[in-house]
């Protein structure tokens, strides 16, 4: 039996004179967690489906990815675009409460290479699902099995509708109404040289009207797991300006775009 001692910490970082403003979408996660006794080793972890290899966990696996971002504020008049390196290990496993097999993802953020945060997140998956907890808010990034068109609420598992993030000091609304589905799947995809033969796309959310922009997507290839995100979280008071594109308009909120750059088992 495998005993695991966890709590968890709400703690958010500020490191080396970032803007606390900034600080959720510049590393994605807010919350540490903070554990200690785990002595268990669940490295041959297996599901019944392949389709669970969109979403590979396994001790030792480390993904680093490019984050650009582009942050808005004072009305728009400002525009702070933000490039940095995030590496993220599997470095622990642990079973919860509910009998799920949990992997620790220890995220290293880099600038220029200097680290300058690290923070400590988890995900699990199962029979019918993979979740992720990003900023203490548990995200069901995939359902299984993987079916083109297929919907399902990713955001299930905490209040979407309430949960409130703070973009350049301002409060938005980001998670309300999205509808994840499964856009695109057994796609090939080149990204920074790499080709990629067997992709599926998740469109989490994509709406707008004349004050807001929500869109949301993520790809996954079979055994690699996330290769490619996107969001444009984006408000604006400007309604006259119906054809400006929204990186013209927008007044609040951010774009951000994620690449994978290197995977290793």
């Amino acid at each position: 039996m495998i005993r695991v001692f966890m709590k968890n910490i709400l703690l958010l970082t500020i490191i080396n004179n970032i803007n606390m403003k900034y600080s959720y979408i510049l590393t994605l996660i807010s919350i540490l967690f903070f554990f200690s006794g785990c002595q268990n080793e669940i490295e041959n972890y297996q599901l019944s489906t392949e389709d669970d290899q969109y979403f590979p966990l396994k001790l030792g696996e480390v993904r680093t990815y490019k984050i650009d971002s582009t942050i808005f504020d004072n009305k728009g008049t400002i525009k702070n675009k933000i490039s940095r390196i995030a590496k993220e290990s599997i470095i622990e496993s642990y079973i919860d409460d509910e009998g799920e097999v949990n992997f620790i993802i220890e995220q290293n953020i880099f600038d220029n290479d200097k680290l300058v945060q690290t923070n400590i997140l988890n995900a699990y998956k199962n029979k019918t699902k993979a979740v992720r907890n990003e900023g203490n808010l548990k995200f069901i990034k995939l359902v299984f099995p993987v079916i083109k068109g297929k919907s399902w609420n990713g955001n299930a598992l905490f209040d979407a509708e309430n949960t409130i993030v703070r973009i350049a000091g301002e409060p938005i609304k980001m998670y309300e109404l999205w509808d994840y589905r499964y856009n695109e799947t057994g796609i090939s995809k080149t990204l920074n040289g790499i080709d990629y033969k067997n992709v599926v796309s998740v469109i989490q959310t994509d709406t707008e009207n004349s004050i807001e922009k929500r869109y949301s997507l993520e790809e996954y290839a079979k055994d690699v797991g996330l290769i490619y995100k996107k969001m444009m979280i984006l408000n604006t008071q400007k309604i006259d300006l119906i054809n400006t594109p929204w990186e013209l308009k927008a007044e609040e909120g951010f774009i951000l775009e994620q690449q994978l750059i290197s995977f290793s088992k």
